[in-house]
């Protein structure tokens, strides 16, 4: 049987004990099925990661730490996805695939085009559920660093809040390709904008650009937006971070 991983927001100390919220306990016990004494493996998403026993009590449970370590780095090359809001499972398969794909922080933006309009009381429970998408992706994938995820900001607010050395922006009526940047040097971090459905309009990509965001494109076909979001950091990770690394 293989260990399962959790996510568990304490410090991992050998030979503390971390009691578990309930409806971890519940997953553990109910779905998973696991009983007591099985081993865990635990992460806190500040990149520590930890082994330890289960200790399942009827109504609730803990987890004894037996032995924690600092995780292996995160991807070489910092990724932000500013990813135009999304309608509902759409929007989680981006910030899904993001994260297993090693992105180092997502921020939703509000643009001209985008279908879902999210404010107040909406916004905060969207981005709990968002947080927690990016819990269970982190628990699958092996990551033991959560990427941060910013409050909802309209386009131009979210424009001037990254100071990535390389800053683009996905757009099918660009003239030059993605894959221009395989020559290029590894850079310090990239940010990465994507539009909704039915694109980002003319003028938005042209204020990206006056903030520094190149217009490059995927290709000749025009991809979903979710499409286009998995398929730029895919390059992106492929070009210069670790996709396909050992």
């Amino acid at each position: 049987m293989r260990t399962r991983r959790i996510y568990v927001d304490d410090e991992l100390v050998a030979g503390s004990t971390i009691e578990l919220p309930a409806d971890t306990v519940n997953y553990l016990r109910n779905v998973l099925r696991l009983r007591d004494g099985q081993p865990l493996e635990l992460f806190n998403g500040r990149g520590w990661r930890g082994h330890g026993r289960l200790e399942l009590a009827r109504r609730e449970a803990r987890v004894r730490v037996e032995s924690s370590e600092a995780s292996p780095k995160e991807s070489v090359v910092p990724i932000t996805l500013l990813a135009a809001l999304a309608k509902g499972e759409k929007m989680e398969l981006v910030i899904q695939k993001a994260v297993e794909l090693g992105v180092t922080a997502i921020m939703p933006i509000d643009t001209e085009r985008s279908v879902l309009e999210l404010t107040g009381s909406r916004a905060e429970k969207r981005l709990v559920r968002w947080r927690q998408i990016m819990i269970n992706a982190s628990e699958q994938c092996g990551r033991n660093r959560l990427p941060t995820i910013e409050p909802i900001r309209p386009l131009e607010q979210a424009l001037t809040t990254t100071d990535a050395p390389v800053r683009l922006v996905l757009d099918p009526r660009a003239e030059r390709p993605l894959a221009e940047l395989r020559d290029q040097p590894r850079p310090d971090a990239v940010a990465l904008l994507v539009g909704p459905e039915g694109g980002l309009t003319e003028t938005e990509v042209a204020l990206a650009g006056t903030h520094g965001f190149r217009a490059l494109t995927l290709g000749p076909r025009i991809l979903r937006a979710e499409t286009a979001a998995i398929t730029g950091i895919a390059v992106l990770q492929y070009q210069w971070g670790d996709l396909g690394q050992a």
